[in-house]
């Protein structure tokens, strides 16, 4: 095969059942149609692994898939995508990860590793310059993830670590992977499949490989472009000076913020999460970032307390404080920075667990569930030891350990109306409530209830959209989805503000393709479709593209968006006209015209 430019031409296909190790080519066609990392993943997944295959079976793959633009000059290339069948939701999932592994691994000479089988006993992957090995993880099994990443950085010196903790040995449904310690896979499983492999890290060492540019001037030029762009972006310096946390303004001025398991009471304790007054009491002791990030928005903060007492990690930002703060009632940031860091270190995606500790409270509080734990709203403690029993499905975090959808499926008792998820999938630091945009973007995220497709209550709250309405929503969902599913084929951070044409003509200069914007965004409604037909293959339809009742039946009862909620027939409204926009019949299957279009007919 002649050299593909931008891309390393090669891909790990590891297979733990028999030990095979093979490289294979980097498919040119996948990488025309689908570019890399979601993209690329997302057409092995529809290939490979049909709908009776188990999330947690030995045939379903783990796919670490990068994009074109990984580990290149582009700004935040740091990231690569992480797809498999998901066992929280059943249906594809794609996480999103950026710290160092993803360049290294491009360093290393491959696009990506296609993981398949389960050990017989635990093991490794190492992985060096144009090499993979088969080891034995006995003496790591068992232990946390910080542990771990310790030990393998000291055997492999200026190397990174995948790594699932307990929570991914013990197949709890939201185990994440971590990388790099503090940078996660963490919805929707990915640890958890991980787990049933019996592998509990990939260490890859930095090779000396680098990718080739199909117009190298053109490409430097075009980054130092973007860099002196940055430096006079209002959103760099918010973001560098106070993290993602910035956005929890937004969500008390705007009333999105999750407060008490989404019930919306009033709780004017927040204000002591903000962070100008973390900054101001100097909680945060330093500043770190990923591959090739001008922004370094991630903050550090010393642990006061438990396990980790004296100890330094990355601190929580927006989505953690939001689940673990405002959602729990908890006003404590060394709370939430003790839950967060547990999760890290114990291998739980963290918005989950805040989810499912905010559906475990409101129950105990109902006198729905019995527990040898106290579950108090407001009490970190309880936080604290319910993760602990989550990570080692003990006592009642054994329930909780499958998700809030399947707890509440056991519990009854009307639990469902406010167990808050999609799919499956528990929701992040958004009430839809006070965000119509929202609520359209997390009842049809390819996913379940996932953030990082579309976010609008930026554009509603500050009249982009209409309040309170839905006016245009449809259109502007279904776009951004479309957008950002090209974008995380790149594979970049969404928090990087490029315009569609920086990132296309990045895309064309690293590879030599010829692609305007409009065909671009075209290619990402292209890998919409293609993850839709995967969920549709597992029997989603209109019927789950829908909300927790207590947004479609509860008005919020505090906050800027006192007295709204999203009707089920304001809902209905914008999914009818989503459906038309997008070309699939009324109840959401995509039609075979509208395949046909994007090049998918004979998929």
């Amino acid at each position: 095969m002649g050299e593909m430019k931008g891309y390393m031409g090669s891909i790990l296909e590891v297979n733990l059942n028999s030990g095979k190790i093979e490289t294979v080519d980097t498919d040119p066609d996948y990488a025309g149609k689908f570019i890399g990392g979601k993209g690329y993943g997302a057409k092995l997944l529809w290939d490979r692994v049909p709908k009776d295959i188990q999330p947690l079976s030995p045939d379903n793959l783990l796919i670490f898939m990068l994009g074109p633009l990984t580990g290149t000059l582009a700004q935040s290339s740091a990231r690569f995508a992480v797809v498999t069948k998901s066992p929280l939701t059943g249906i594809f999932t794609d996480g999103h990860v950026g710290g160092y592994w993803g360049p290294k691994l491009k360093f290393s000479g491959y696009d990506g590793i296609v993981i398949t089988g389960r050990a017989e006993k635990p093991v490794y992957l190492h992985i060096s310059e144009d090499k993979c090995e088969i080891l034995d993880a006995k003496d790591l099994w068992g232990k946390g993830v910080f542990e771990v990443d310790d030990i393998l950085l000291k055997k492999y010196p200026g190397s990174s670590s995948a790594v699932i903790g307990v929570g991914g040995e013990n197949l709890v449904s939201f185990a994440c992977i971590s990388f790099d310690k503090g940078r996660q896979a963490g919805r929707c499983g990915p640890g958890a499949v991980m787990g049933s492999k019996y592998l509990k890290a990939i260490v890859v060492e930095k090779g000396k490989r680098k990718p080739v540019y199909a117009e190298e001037e053109k490409f430097r030029q075009l980054t130092k472009d973007i860099s002196r762009m940055l430096k006079s972006h209002p959103s760099k310096h918010k973001r560098h000076i106070l993290g993602t946390l910035v956005c929890i303004w937004e969500g008390i001025d705007g009333g999105t913020l999750p407060i008490k398991n989404y019930s919306g009471v009033e709780f004017p304790e927040i204000e002591n999460l903000v962070p100008e007054k973390l900054w101001e009491q100097g909680i945060w002791k330093g500043t770190t970032t990923c591959f090739a990030c001008p922004v370094a928005c991630t903050k550090v903060s010393e642990l006061k307390r438990g396990d980790y007492k004296g100890k330094k990690y990355e601190a929580p930002e927006y989505e953690i404080t939001a689940l673990m703060g405002g959602n729990l009632l908890i006003d404590s940031y060394e709370y939430v920075t003790y839950g967060h860091v547990l999760c890290n270190d114990l291998g739980l995606d963290a918005i989950s667990a805040g989810n499912c500790a905010g559906l475990a409270m409101e129950c105990y509080e109902k006198g729905l569930i019995k527990s040898d734990l106290e579950l108090k709203f407001g009490d970190g403690d309880s936080l604290i030891n319910f993760i602990k029993q989550m990570a080692n499905r003990e006592g009642i975090g054994n329930l909780f350990a499958k998700g809030v959808r399947e707890a509440a499926k056991e519990i009854g008792q009307g639990s469902e109306r406010f167990a808050i998820h999609v799919k499956g999938l528990e929701l992040p630091g958004v009430d839809p409530r006070a965000s119509y945009g929202m609520a359209l973007a997390f009842a049809t995220a390819d996913r379940g209830g996932c953030h990082q497709r579309v976010w609008t209550p930026r554009a509603e709250l500050y009249g982009r959209l209409k309040r309170f309405s839905t006016e245009g929503r449809a259109e502007f969902v279904k776009y951004n989805q479309d957008e950002r599913a090209a974008f995380f084929s790149l594979d970049l951070c969404d928090f990087m503000p490029f315009s569609e044409k920086q990132t296309t003509d990045l895309l064309n200069f690293a590879t030599g393709y010829e692609f305007t914007p409009e065909e671009y965004v075209y290619i990402g409604e292209r890998i919409w479709n293609l993850t839709r037909l995967i969920a549709v293959r597992e029997g989603v339809s209109r019927k789950d593209d829908t909300l927790p009742a207590r947004f479609l039946e509860e008005p919020l009862p505090a906050g800027a968006a006192k007295g709204h909620f999203v009707s089920r027939e304001e809902l209905d409204t914008m999914l009818d006209e989503y459906y038309t926009l997008r070309g699939w019949d009324k109840n959401g299957i995509p039609t075979k015209e509208k395949l046909e279009e994007l090049g998918l007919g004979e998929i």
